[in-house]
């Protein structure tokens, strides 16, 4: 049976006003007031929570006494608090120490949100901050089958630049950014993804065969990163690294490539090389890669 109380329907009416209206004094203390006696409210909960709110990036122990002197609360409320967050991996104690610090379960939570964040997302400034860096077109690709699809790009600002846009498709095995997604997959699973596909059909420069491939891959992996100059288009270089999501696996792949005539291009080995992996770890962390 739904509740008709007057004062309860004071109260909604009371709130939804000061919410509404953010006047000073009386409407927010009545706000507070219904939200402290709202019987949906699990006050433990919320101390709990209260608990987790006093860490930050400047405070990373928190001990006790300062437990109790924040939250004004018992010592021995304080201490169930602490003891319940360690019990279930949400605190944990600190080195030498009867203070606490975050526990890995929280710190999972938070890593689990970074990975569901949408990789575009994440990578739009940092592609549009690597094309200013570099001074040249900037890309981002994902595997689809046997091919790339770029999903991102920014343009370089010079009259003649990179002309690949979003939704383009190339044969994973030619492109930098394929080599860079396909860093770590062995032979077999290469024999497989290539079974009976001719990899040089079109272009004349690929790898003869998917064990071939599996060799320039090791190659490029000891240098973290892919670097072309004019090896499938003439005039157009790149460098190319993985991005890689929470779990450490490879997602996606960045890039520089624009034409020779650009005065970066100059520059593959060192600065655009140094901007690209700096850039490919930005996206990797903002995808919860830890590694």
């Amino acid at each position: 049976m739904a509740d008709k109380s007057p004062k309860k329907s004071t109260m909604r009416s009371s709130v939804k006003s000061a919410l509404k209206t953010g006047i000073k004094g009386t409407p927010v203390s009545l706000a507070k007031k219904a939200v402290d006696t709202d019987q949906y409210v699990v006050p433990a909960l919320r101390r709990g929570l209260a608990v987790l709110r006093l860490f930050r990036h400047d405070r990373r122990v928190i001990s006790l006494p300062e437990i109790v002197r924040e939250l004004r609360v018992t010592r021995a409320t304080a201490f169930r608090l602490a003891y319940t967050l360690e019990a279930d991996g949400y605190l944990q104690r600190a080195p030498h120490s009867s203070a606490f610090q975050l526990g890995i379960n929280l710190l999972s939570l938070g890593f689990e949100y970074l990975g569901s964040l949408d990789l575009v997302e994440v990578a739009r400034p940092i592609l549009e901050d690597l094309r200013d860096r570099a001074d040249a077109s900037t890309h981002l690709g994902i595997q689809d089958g046997r091919e790339i699809v770029y999903v991102l790009k920014a343009p370089s600002r010079h009259r003649l630049r990179s002309n690949v846009t979003v939704g383009t498709r190339m044969p994973i095995h030619t492109t930098s950014i394929g080599h860079a997604i396909l860093f770590d997959s062995t032979p077999a699973e290469l024999r497989q993804l290539f079974a009976g596909v001719d990899l040089r059909e079109r272009f004349e420069h690929a790898p003869a065969d998917a064990d071939a491939l599996y060799k320039e891959l090791a190659i490029e992996r000891t240098f973290g990163c892919v670097i072309y100059r004019s090896r499938f288009v003439d005039g157009l270089h790149s460098v190319a690294a993985p991005v890689r999501d929470a779990s450490g696996r490879i997602v996606a792949g960045v890039n520089v490539s624009d034409y020779e005539s650009i005065p970066a291009m100059g520059e593959l080995e060192g600065t655009v090389k140094g901007e690209v992996l700096r850039a490919a770890m930005a996206i990797s962390r903002g995808l919860g890669f830890r590694g």
